[in-house]
């Protein structure tokens, strides 16, 4: 599945990974030197295997962090957003029914990739839970969304262009 993001956001997950790879490589350094400075005393034994839990917790980190790169998707800031279909770089004005509550209300939402999302501004990323049930839906249609406080029913009422300056 792939995993839609901003540049920037990528940029800093390719980040991550070298500082890792780095960490890694100083972990199994720092192994080493245990392994060959051990005198048989439980102090020197215990850095080992403290180092040696480390290292693969950090080699799942670092595998974990490669797949996830290997899936991302890099949305460029400037792509167009249709108005047929929800999806990302878009507006999504919906009305929104609580079922608990009974409330309703208008609301508008922006999407985007990760790495994009301002919650101040309504912008979310594709994927979370609140706006992720809209995507590839039209005007008219309908979702049931679950949130903590229960169920939200949706109904798209338009859908814009989000321009990536907004």
């Amino acid at each position: 599945m792939k995993i839609f993001v901003t540049k920037e956001y990528f940029d800093k997950s390719q980040r991550k990974v070298r500082e890792l790879q780095e960490r890694l490589a100083q972990i199994r350094s720092d192994k080493t030197a245990a392994y060959t400075e051990d005198t048989n005393t439980w102090h020197d034994n215990f850095a080992y295997e403290h180092l040696t839990r480390e290292e693969k917790q950090t080699e799942k980190l670092v595998a974990d962090l490669l797949a996830d790169l290997d899936n991302m998707l890099v949305v460029p800031r400037n792509k167009p957003a249709t108005t047929e279909t929800v999806g990302l770089y878009c507006w999504v004005c919906v009305t929104q029914e609580n079922e608990t509550t009974g409330a309703e209300t208008k609301c508008r939402l922006g999407i985007v990739p990760l790495g994009a999302e301002d919650i101040s501004q309504q912008k979310y990323a594709y994927n979370m839970p609140l706006v992720h049930p809209l995507v590839g839906l039209s005007v008219g249609d309908e979702t049931t969304v679950r949130v903590p406080s229960g169920e939200i029913h949706m109904i798209i009422q338009t859908i814009e262009p989000l321009q990536p300056q907004e």
